[in-house]
């Protein structure tokens, strides 16, 4: 198996809208190949992990790096694994903000204006540091780590839901700006639809 990671930079600053069908999809072809991974997104930057069977990831990084939704992608690391780092994870994500950022070992100084492709490129570790923290956000993921598989079943319970609250909280994001603009319509009522769905899957 291997695991890449890499950062770009959004084409545009996504919407709420945008992230939730990115995620979508995500969601969607990972479980079908066999791919776990996580994904920061913040300040029109994107840090993403890929992990699993090395043909598998070879072609879905090919085919990201050919998305017109973002660009200047760097490759921060390419490497052979024995393990999966994100095990838990379909595709963890998370919205990267100044409160987010607060209280990370090692980070003090770091401020969501830095979190860009040109600074995570140039600054691998912080980019290590970023994605081992949001990708073991919960301590009682790592203590059932040996359990049983009643247990184990439970973890992975508890991580996609986690996911699918975001995805969620996305959808409710979206509804709230459209609702002060006065410019709600059919497609947020799919949006409604979408965030059902998601958590139905929970």
């Amino acid at each position: 198996m291997i695991q890449i990671a890499y950062t770009s930079t959004a084409a545009e600053p996504m919407t709420t809208e945008q992230l939730i069908a990115l995620l979508q999809q995500s969601f969607k072809n990972n479980t079908a190949s066999g791919v776990t991974g996580m994904m920061l997104y913040g300040n029109a930057t994107f840090l993403q992990a890929l992990e699993g069977e090395e043909s598998v990831v070879d072609a879905l990084y090919e085919k990201i790096s050919k998305d017109p939704r973002h660009s200047s992608i760097v490759v921060l690391h390419r490497k052979t694994i024995a393990r999966r780092q994100y095990a838990d994870w379909t595709m963890a994500f998370k919205r990267v903000s100044g409160g987010a950022l607060q209280g990370i070992d090692g980070l003090r100084d770091f401020a969501e204006a830095d979190f860009n492709a040109d600074y995570l490129k140039r600054n691998t570790a912080v980019a290590e540091n970023l994605m081992s923290h949001f990708g073991s956000w919960d301590p009682l993921l790592r203590e059932l780590e040996d359990k049983d598989r009643h247990i184990a079943d439970l973890k992975q319970a508890l991580a996609d839901a986690r996911s699918r609250i975001e995805v969620a909280s996305l959808v409710l994001e979206g509804l709230a700006d459209a609702g002060r603009s006065n410019s709600l319509s059919e497609r947020h009522l799919k949006l409604c639809e979408l965030a059902r769905e998601t958590l139905g899957k929970a």
